[in-house]
């Protein structure tokens, strides 16, 4: 008897346990289901779903610091999207500080930042940014450096690369604008080629700057003469002449000293060459001395076994220097080759890239200033320079 109470008792109280049991169970299951979090009806299933480190990131701010990070890592894109895209900001960033008559932040290094704009557009990855170029020209004004230098570099790209669309597209009243600018400076001059390839209306825009907004008084007032007519240089034209420097150099090779004309610096970029022989000086050539509006300037003309070079500085602070070497050949002055000089930063590691470029281009020819090679691009240099240690 006793033993078939106990058995009843164990029995009891396993059924009790057992529920017990399976009552903790169901309260777990229920305080789980309870503190679930259903995902909002608005709420995007991709958005709910993608972890957080593929979300968008914002994007940085326009700012001159961002710029020289992004040019510092060569980030092309935010390069583009940082560099300035109208004129004021433009000359804020790299020009002059008039009223203070003091250097704005990025004025001493504005060199390397439009050649890296413009190094990026040669890719032709980038079409859209053009019309970035095109903005800034708008409402622009001439200023000596980095305006100088962006305004030379504008128009080479257009000549180059055959984008004349980017001036005949424009309305009038932008095209005024823009062609002012690109034309603007001491001592404008008209460029037949730009010209030619103008539609009617923006030809008639430029002929109308030349001869109202860009009239100058020792000028010829005609920008587009119907007539033609061959000029006779006399060497007295350029003595005492203070837009002019004279040089006593043998051109020809024969042992008589002769006499190079050539511009002054900010006064153009005529050179003249007078052949002595023996009794005066006579006018043989007259062609360019490498000075660029908004670029390098002509520093001097200098002789040297076989020849002459000219010598052309960029006029800011840093080294950007360039040699033309010139050889008397077959009655025919000629570009044998041009060695460029540019240091590659103001760091305490920085060295200078020396590269020695090949022409072979006779300089009497029409084209000659077309066909010129200039500096190699940011990426070239690497493999086609040498370099020297400051």
């Amino acid at each position: 008897m006793k033993l078939l109470f106990i058995f009843f008792a164990i029995l009891l109280l396993s059924c009790g346990q057992g529920n017990n049991r399976v009552e903790k169970e169901q309260k777990a299951k229920d305080s789980v289901n309870t503190n679930l979090v259903e995902p909002s009806e608005n709420l995007n299933e991709d958005e709910w779903e993608a972890p957080a480190e593929v979300q968008e990131k914002n994007p940085l701010e326009i700012s001159i610091l961002n710029l020289y990070k992004s040019m510092e890592d060569k980030d092309e894109q935010e390069f583009l999207r940082q560099f300035p895209k109208d004129f004021k900001q433009f000359q804020s960033y790299f020009g002059w500080d008039t009223p203070n008559d003091a250097p704005h932040e990025l004025y001493e290094h504005s060199v390397h930042y439009i050649e890296y704009l413009f190094y990026l557009l040669r890719t032709n990855k980038y079409p859209s940014h053009e019309k970035n170029i095109i903005s800034i020209c708008e409402n622009g004004q001439w200023e000596p450096d980095a305006v100088n230098y962006f305004q030379h570099h504008v128009v080479t790209h257009i000549k180059e690369n055959e984008k004349y669309n980017l001036i005949n597209d424009l309305s009038d009243d932008r095209a005024k604008s823009v062609l002012f600018f690109l034309f603007d400076g001491p001592h404008p001059k008209l460029d037949a080629e730009f010209v030619s390839h103008l539609n009617a209306s923006k030809k008639q825009i430029l002929e109308d700057l030349f001869e109202t907004a860009f009239f100058d008084d020792n000028e010829n007032p005609d920008p587009f003469p119907d007539d033609q007519t061959n000029s006779t240089y006399t060497l007295s034209d350029y003595v005492k002449n203070e837009h002019f420097f004279i040089r006593d150099v043998d051109i020809n090779n024969d042992g008589v000293l002769d006499k190079i004309v050539s511009s002054e610096r900010y006064q153009g970029d005529e050179l003249l060459l007078f052949l002595n022989d023996g009794e005066e000086f006579e006018f043989t050539l007259k062609t360019i001395n490498f000075s660029e509006d908004g670029g390098n300037q002509i520093v001097d003309a200098v002789a040297e076994q076989g020849g002459f070079f000219i010598k052309t500085a960029f006029p800011d602070r840093g080294l950007n220097e360039a040699y033309h070497h010139i050889i008397f050949k077959d009655n025919s002055w000629i570009l044998t080759n041009s060695v460029y000089r540019t240091q590659s930063s103001n760091q305490k590691d920085a060295f200078i890239h020396v590269c020695d470029v090949t022409q072979g281009l006779n300089m009497a020819d029409t084209h000659f200033f077309e066909k010129l090679k200039g500096m190699p691009d940011e990426v070239e240099k690497d493999t086609v320079c040498t370099k020297e240690m400051l």
